[in-house]
């Protein structure tokens, strides 16, 4: 009866999730769909903090024809998305930063980890710190250009901006960017929130198209993260300003 009521509901246009005010929606497939829709096509899909592959799987869904490239430094997480990669896809166990950084730290992950939300840390005050390689998005895909239509995914727990000043390049060719965002500094964290990922790329010719997820702190429901789609000022997708 729950099952046929969630699609009921569904149908219906609602979101319905098992996890009540944390979750205002996740909405990530209807996001693609409407790239999709839009007469969207990429040929090259970039996944940046892959970690076991879950968005790639979803985005071949509506992007069966790309060439994936799934970007994730954490060792543990690297069987999982050799099983997901197909075809021409490569795997890239590294960590992605601004230019001239060859090694970053992470905590959240290690060899012996479990694939989580290792993110890049500056301070080495904890015993789940590990060394990782890293490099630019740019030396990961050389020979990226506009005709490849290229989508850009970054899920990086806040070091999106810096991955992105290694994808000076990149970001010339790229269509369409999805990137996780918070809404306010988490815990005092210092890290960039939504306004810095907006201005950053709206400075680089993208504007706001879509939000593929919002999700808010269980204690009151204030808005924390959130899933964000940029659009290329160049792109077809977003001549279209019609009311309906």
């Amino acid at each position: 009866m729950k099952t046929l009521a969630r699609r009921l509901l569904g149908h219906a246009g609602f979101q319905v999730t098992r996890t009540g005010r944390r979750h205002r929606f996740d909405a990530m497939a209807d996001a693609l769909a409407i790239l999709r829709g839009g007469g969207y096509a990429p040929w090259v899909v970039i996944d940046a903090g892959a970690n076991i592959g879950r968005w790639t799987v979803l985005a071949r869904q509506f992007f069966p024809d790309a060439t994936f490239h799934l970007i994730e430094p954490q060792p543990a997480c690297g069987r999982a998305l050799r099983r997901v990669a197909s075809g021409g896809d490569r795997v890239h166990q590294i960590a992605v930063t601004r230019p001239g950084v060859a090694r970053v730290r992470m905590a959240g992950g290690g060899p012996a980890g479990t694939c989580t939300g290792a993110a890049v840390v500056t301070a080495a005050d904890r015993s789940d710190v590990v060394d990782v390689p890293a490099t630019t998005l740019d030396e990961i895909c050389p020979g990226v250009t506009a005709q490849d239509r290229p989508l850009l995914k970054l899920d990086l727990e806040g070091h999106e901006i810096e991955a992105l000043r290694g994808a000076a390049r990149l970001l010339n060719a790229v269509e369409v960017v999805i990137a996780e965002v918070q809404f306010f500094p988490i815990n005092g964290n210092g890290l960039p929130t939504f306004p810095d990922v907006l201005g950053f790329l709206r400075d680089r010719g993208f504007e706001l198209y879509d939000l593929a997820a919002l999700a808010a702190r269980p204690r009151d429901g204030r808005l924390k993260l959130g899933d964000a789609v940029f659009v290329s000022r160049r792109s077809p997708l977003v001549e279209d300003v019609g009311w309906q």
